[in-house]
């Protein structure tokens, strides 16, 4: 990567890069572009594309009810209430 590479780059992200920093930012971009050309030696013919990247797992549990909260428990913190309900102080005229 050039220096003008570094600035057309900061300027498509519309970031403002101090000049002194320029150098810097180059040769990090090189070392990422390096990291993710080790990717292309990696064998995948043997395996099948995903669609999903959760596909090949399931992390779906069942549906069990374990507590059911009455009108009772859930107002029983409550400042106030009206009846079965939350009561809370009027917010518009």
């Amino acid at each position: 990567m050039s220096e003008i590479d570094i600035k057309r780059i900061s300027y498509l992200a519309k970031l403002k890069l101090p000049h002194e920093k320029e150098e810097f930012y180059a040769n990090s971009l090189k070392d990422i572009i390096k990291w993710v050309d080790n990717l292309k030696m990696i064998d995948t013919s043997e395996t099948e594309p995903l669609h999903n990247v959760t596909e090949k797992t399931t992390s779906i549990r069942n549906d069990e009810i374990i507590k059911i909260n009455s009108v009772d428990d859930v107002l029983s913190n409550a400042p106030d209430r009206a009846q079965n309900f939350f009561k809370v102080p009027k917010v518009v005229e």
